[in-house]
């Protein structure tokens, strides 16, 4: 059994090391001055390694959302209660619906 789970780990192993570049889908309400820009070859923001950048939520405008916990992005990420979701999740899920704002003739 010891060998099943073995191969299991080796392969979210695998699956988190490809992954690791990609940043994670945070709240679209989180902010930091990193992300509107960074430097060459630094880390997305997304990523929330900064030892030094401060986040804040835009319900808030504080350093903790509003359910009262901090606002960072390993915190503001799905399954959190006030978690929104970043414009191209919202798009990709409406792709079918045509615009609101539009006429029908």
């Amino acid at each position: 059994m010891t060998g099943s789970r073995g191969r299991h780990s080796a392969l979210l192993d695998a699956r988190a090391g490809a992954d690791q570049d990609a940043p994670p889908v945070v709240c679209r309400k989180l902010r930091t001055k990193l992300a509107f820009g960074a430097l060459e070859g630094s880390e997305d923001w997304r990523h929330g390694e900064s030892s030094t950048a401060v986040y804040w939520c835009l319900r808030t405008m504080e350093t903790v959302g509003p359910d009262d916990s901090f606002s960072h992005p390993h915190h503001c990420q799905r399954g959190r209660a006030c978690f929104t979701a970043p414009d191209g999740d919202e798009l990709v899920a409406s792709a079918d619906r045509p615009p609101s704002n539009t006429r029908s003739t």
